[in-house]
């Protein structure tokens, strides 16, 4: 039977703030929350996503607090050489085989599940429904931030890099989807955050402004699409939408953040938040 209403689920990305995020989520599978019809991850945020559907409490946070802070990753001596500051493929591989995505689950369940990404060339966004032919590299693909990881990764012979260049917060992409009633908005940034305009976007589209023209103008313009997407929030009718955000982002970790204390911090914050969340969403 077809559900005549939805419920949908947004998850931001921003690398290791997203703790927060897996502390919600991991909440959520304590107490066997999921009526989501629909889910949507950015970034960090997919991947959160992709474990709390395949239900795997707590792996999110093990990748924070091992492969994360593994040398191997994060290597700024790399990175000034011309390589990789984010090995993510590094990661994705030792990851899958130390502590593998339960895929059987994650398909077994009954939720879309859209990773948002960036394309490469042309700048647009595109929202990837997961399967087994694409889950791994759409979610490598999802949090590959432009220059950090130098290359593009390729999904179905299209050039893909982080879905928060070009739809940050899916929010108007998740309402406008069919028969969705009600959603969730988990977000790594404070209820009242909006984006200045940054001289790193006005730098990376130089940077990309010969060969991608497109992604460059969606360098420039991310900002302006973020904040409309906060804005969005705002005006939203309180009984269609729940907005789950980190109090304040002090002592909380950052998102490139190699801190152990300010992760699990942040984890811990989120398991509060995500209980809370549990019981405002039975009441919308």
């Amino acid at each position: 039977m077809i559900k005549q209403h939805r419920q949908a689920l947004v998850v931001e990305g921003g690398g290791m703030r997203g703790a927060f995020t897996s502390g919600v989520l991991d909440a959520f599978l304590q107490q066997q929350f999921n009526p989501f019809d629909l889910c949507v991850g950015v970034s960090s945020g997919s991947t959160n996503v992709a474990n709390y559907l395949a239900a795997q409490e707590g792996r999110t946070l093990h990748i924070y607090l091992d492969h994360s802070l593994r040398s191997e990753f994060i290597r700024y001596g790399r990175f000034f050489r011309g390589g990789d500051l984010l090995d993510l493929k590094w990661m994705w591989d030792v990851v899958e085989q130390e502590y593998p995505l339960n895929q059987e689950q994650l398909f077994a369940n009954h939720a879309e599940f859209y990773m948002v990404l960036t394309h490469a060339i042309s700048g647009e966004a595109t929202y990837i429904k997961a399967c087994r032919k694409n889950i791994l590299e759409g979610l490598r693909a999802s949090s590959s931030i432009p220059v950090l990881t130098r290359q593009a990764v390729e999904i179905f012979g299209e050039p893909y890099f982080d879905g928060g260049v070009a739809d940050a917060l899916p929010v108007h992409w998740a309402a406008n989807q069919d028969r969705v009633a009600k959603m969730m908005v988990v977000r790594t940034r404070p209820k009242n955050y909006y984006k200045a305009s940054l001289k790193g976007d006005k730098l990376l589209a130089k940077y990309y402004a010969k060969q991608r023209q497109g992604f460059a103008q969606s360098l420039l313009t991310r900002t302006q699409r973020y904040n409309d997407a906060v804005q969005f929030l705002h005006t939203s009718p309180a009984q269609t939408l729940l907005e789950i955000c980190p109090p304040d982002l002090k002592n909380m970790a950052s998102r490139l953040s190699k801190n152990k204390a300010k992760i699990r911090y942040s984890y811990d914050v989120g398991l509060d938040a995500g209980h809370q969340a549990i019981e405002e969403w039975y009441k919308l």
